[in-house]
């Protein structure tokens, strides 16, 4: 499973955030909208189809805070399939003693899982019972 995408869903009452994590088997995602420059620039939703989704892993209850690349005001997010920046990472913080989380699109899960962990988070997979065979 490779991450093709991050959405944060919001955050809570004491300003925990939460993150989808979605993965797909396929690393061909055909989105006319990720083409646009800057990514931020569009009201249509970025998110994949759900025909690309094979699992979403949720990061639930999390000061993490994360910038993604469908809010950048410089970048598209075909710069982060390009490789170019990442589809997610984590803001600056010049006290923080460990190295800053990033996300690439194409990243297998077990990288995405080990990264989080070693910060104390974990994703919950949700089934897609919604998905088309």
């Amino acid at each position: 499973m490779r991450l093709i995408y991050v959405n944060e869903i919001g955050s809570d009452y004491k300003g925990q955030r939460q993150y989808e994590f979605i993965f797909s088997e396929s690393a061909e995602i055909d989105m006319e909208e990720w083409f646009d420059v800057p990514a931020s620039s569009t009201m249509t939703p970025k998110s994949p189809s759900i025909e690309y989704i094979d699992l979403v892993g949720l990061l639930k209850d999390t000061d993490l805070v994360l910038e993604l690349i469908q809010n950048s005001d410089y970048f598209g997010v075909i710069d982060a399939v390009d490789g170019i920046i990442a589809m997610a990472w984590e803001k600056s913080n010049f006290d923080l003693e460990s190295d800053r989380l990033f996300f690439r699109f194409g990243e297998n899960i077990e990288s995405v899982s080990k990264k989080l962990k070693s910060r104390g988070f974990s994703l919950e997979q949700q089934e897609l019972k919604f998905k088309q065979i």
